[in-house]
């Protein structure tokens, strides 16, 4: 732990030395710096005789455990056809895979007037990610080379390849292979174990935007926890199903924002284990009033295994939600209905209470009222107030009532039957950007 500490001070100190230099150089240098930090606490509380009343440091707004800490570093040449990027990254536990870690560092260049863009490194790319409310992803990046291609003006083509996949975000961006931190000497997949992304977007200024993205089937998640001589390779890793994502943008006025984004997973074996999430974003502002709502439907496409269709009713939710900025305080309301969903606040899922802070649940479909079907109703005041210079505090409060059409939905030591639970948390949230 001790030597965990001095690395961060170490780290840290690196980091702070260099930007002194830097803000000492002039600015056709085009080196930029910047950072964000989020942290938050909240006291949590449910109706459950198994769970007491407790505080949990949370940030809401980074969606992780304890805290996120991110430094971003570029550098741009004076040409402005080549530079580097890379970010350091802390957050959630300080062990390994979260303590500190390299979500993204690569070269890039521009040739024939910008007409082809060329990244290599460990490449985070977000030209092709969707902007929706819930998705709000792209089919991946990792360790290898991207290459776009602008062939006419609003037309962009993207190919990527890449030989190992960083893991989510919760799991602090990091490279993983067969659970360890890699060592690049050994990742050597076969030609066709890598993972290759295509991706094409077009755009017509201040009228849309449309693109969609493609990966492969590839073993670049390296879980490394298979019994691959009697399963098979199950392609389960972080990103190794074939995916396509696909986004429409409207852009035809400034103050509306309408998104359509759709996600289609494991095409290939799409009939036996196919997901499918259309996600719909939709708001406007009204000066100083914004209303918004947000939806995703959850479809799941499942066979037995005799090839017989298992019939599974889908996930829907929907969220209702509104602020009125006063100079630089911005009151907010926000009102959830998920059916077939729970929320991570409801005690199995980590104690969460960010904004997307629910998740879907597979219910079997067996055409009766005795369909086990979970659902909750979110209620979420808050407030928000915009400090001058990139800090903000929000401070809200999260309501939720999980119930299922069943008993023991919820049961406790307390009540074995029970069909419902109540969580609440009133929590701040704080930010820095810089």
């Amino acid at each position: 732990m001790i030597n965990n500490v001095k690395r961060i001070f170490f780290i840290l100190t690196i980091f702070m030395l260099t930007a002194c230099f830097i803000y000492a150089q002039p600015a056709a240098q085009r080196l930029t710096l910047g950072g964000y930090f989020n942290t938050g606490l909240g006291v949590v509380f449910s109706d459950s005789n198994d769970v007491d009343t407790f505080f949990k440091a949370f940030g809401a707004d980074s969606e992780q455990n304890g805290y996120r800490l991110r430094l971003n570093a570029a550098y741009t040449s004076e040409s402005g056809n080549f530079g580097i990027r890379l970010r350091f990254q802390s957050q959630s536990n300080l062990n390994q895979s979260g303590y500190f870690s390299l979500p993204y560092v690569y070269g890039w260049m521009n040739f024939f007037n910008d007409a082809v863009y060329l990244a290599a490194g460990i490449v985070d790319d977000t030209s092709f990610q969707t902007t929706d409310w819930w998705i709000f992803d792209d089919t991946g990046e990792g360790l290898g080379v991207l290459l776009k291609i602008t062939p006419l003006s609003g037309l962009n083509i993207g190919l990527g390849v890449y030989i190992i996949s960083q893991q989510a975000a919760g799991a602090n961006n990091i490279l993983n292979h067969g659970g360890n931190l890699p060592n690049f000497a050994n990742i050597t997949p076969r030609i066709e174990d890598a993972k290759y992304v295509f991706s094409a977007s077009y755009t017509i200024p201040d009228i849309f935007w449309l693109g969609a993205t493609f990966r492969t089937k590839n073993k670049a998640g390296w879980n490394g926890t298979l019994d691959i001589d009697r399963w098979g390779y199950v392609y389960d890793g972080r990103q190794e199903s074939s995916q396509l994502f696909a986004e429409f943008r409207y852009l035809g006025n400034e103050n509306l924002t309408a998104i359509a984004s759709a996600s289609i997973d494991r095409l290939e074996e799409f009939n036996a284990r196919g997901d499918i999430v259309l996600s719909q974003t939709l708001s406007y502002r009204f000066d100083m009033l914004t209303i918004g709502f947000n939806a995703a439907e959850f479809i799941y496409n499942r066979e037995d295994l005799h090839g017989n269709k298992i019939a599974y009713n889908p996930g829907l939710i929907f969220n209702l939600w509104g602020s009125y900025a006063i100079s630089n305080i911005v009151p907010r309301l926000d009102i959830v209905y998920f059916m077939g969903g729970r929320s991570r606040l409801g005690g199995s899922e980590s104690y969460m209470w960010h904004r997307r802070g629910f998740i879907n649940r597979e219910i079997y479909d067996i055409g009766s009222d005795n369909n086990r079907y979970p659902s909750v109703l979110s209620v979420r005041p808050s407030v928000n107030f915009n400090l001058i210079g990139g800090a903000s505090i929000e401070i809200g409060n999260m309501f939720n009532y999980d119930f299922g059409n069943f008993d023991s939905a919820y049961g406790n030591s307390g009540d074995l039957y029970k069909r419902y639970l109540i969580s609440n948390v009133f929590y701040i949230d704080l930010r820095w950007s810089f």
